[in-house]
């Protein structure tokens, strides 16, 4: 992604980002997932697979961009990622945010789309990335295990009659208890089959 104005454009730690339109970057991506797959590894899952969410947005460009909606840029590139992958026996999933099962947050995660091209799709239902209210909780960090739950309730309904598998990112960070994480690791389990 690059500055408006020049140079390459950062997060607010530094980093650049590559850009999602980039079908040389996509190739490079699913290059090194294929060299994985012949290694062995039995699962690619692409973590970071949408558009940047910090930093400043307002001067950023995307060199190639196309008139789509991001979630049909993002759910492209797993299709890509998908045939490519296929013939080698691998499983594709991806990490996406738990809250994109129930918005467009404008990143172009829409696990109903991107479903299509995967096998297993990762949410990251890390409760303290939840606001105040969601899921008729009031403090969700303090919540775990119903956050969890009802993330993946949002997940199974929004892919329901999908063949795909929901393997949830749990929260093991900011102070959390054992007990904590156990009853997301509870909530987590009763919905696996």
């Amino acid at each position: 992604i690059k500055q408006r104005g020049g140079g390459v454009w950062k997060t607010h730690d530094g980093l650049g980002w590559t850009n999602p339109y980039n079908e040389t970057v996509w190739k490079y991506n699913v290059d090194v997932a294929v060299v994985a797959a012949k290694a062995g590894f039995d699962e690619i899952m692409f973590d970071y697979i949408r558009f940047p969410t910090d930093g400043n947005l307002q001067k950023a460009r995307y060199p190639g961009e196309r008139p789509e909606p991001r979630n049909e840029t993002i759910a492209r590139f797993l299709a890509y990622a998908k045939k490519r992958l296929d013939p080698l026996g691998v499983k594709v999933g991806a990490a996406v945010f738990g809250l994109a099962a129930t918005r467009n947050i404008g990143i172009g995660q829409s696990p109903k789309l991107m479903a299509r091209h995967l096998d297993v799709i990762h949410p990251m239902v890390y409760p303290q990335a939840y606001g105040s209210g969601e899921c008729n909780v009031d403090r969700p960090s303090q919540s775990p295990g119903r956050i969890v739950n009802c993330s993946i309730q949002d997940f199974r309904q929004v892919l329901s009659g999908q063949d795909i598998k929901i393997i949830p990112w749990l929260q093991d960070y900011g102070g959390y208890t054992l007990d904590q994480i156990r009853a997301q690791v509870a909530a987590a389990a009763r919905w696996q089959t």
